[in-house]
């Protein structure tokens, strides 16, 4: 268990891949349906695979630098430690390249464009996302996830040592 802890990405990037395997094979029925849009969930998946690493791939060089010693190094960031810093960093990145690609390169409309990439259920009644639902719940997932950010900023978290 304790290889878990201090090697997390192990575990992570694999699920990532697994992620993005699960939705390739959810995108076949829609590829099929409208072969026009592979190119597009290709170029998704990729960017799934691409972008949602990177934080990972920054814990990993801190891991194996010696920069950290496990996954709790990354629930504090007040420590200052500069990879963990470059791994939060990483991710406001990422979530300032969501909102330009929702709100200003026509990612909401590729979302709605593309079935199946994010889907809406209310009361066992699923259907795919509009653009302008896309637009609007938006800001507030990007909220709760600044208020998570925040979060580890400002409290103060035990961490254990192995």
């Amino acid at each position: 268990m304790e290889i878990i802890l201090v090697h997390f990405w192990i575990i992570v990037i694999p699920i990532t891949v697994v992620n993005g395997l699960v939705l390739k094979f959810r995108f076949k029925k829609y590829i099929i349906d409208n072969p026009s849009l592979k190119e597009g969930y290709n170029k998704y998946l990729k960017g799934i695979l691409l972008y949602g690493n990177i934080p990972w791939i920054i814990a990993i060089i801190g891991n194996i630098g010696g920069m950290t010693n496990n996954i709790f190094e990354y629930l504090n960031p007040k420590a200052m430690n500069p990879i963990v810093l470059l791994f939060h960093a990483s991710i406001i990145v990422l979530w300032i390249l969501s909102v330009y690609w929702i709100y200003f390169n026509g990612g909401a409309e590729f979302i709605e464009d593309h079935p199946g990439l994010f889907r809406k259920t209310v009361f066992f009644d699923s259907s795919n996302v509009t653009a302008k639902q896309v637009k609007l719940f938006f800001p507030f997932i990007l909220l709760g996830c600044v208020a998570g950010m925040i979060m580890l900023w400002v409290t103060d978290i035990p961490m254990p040592q192995f």
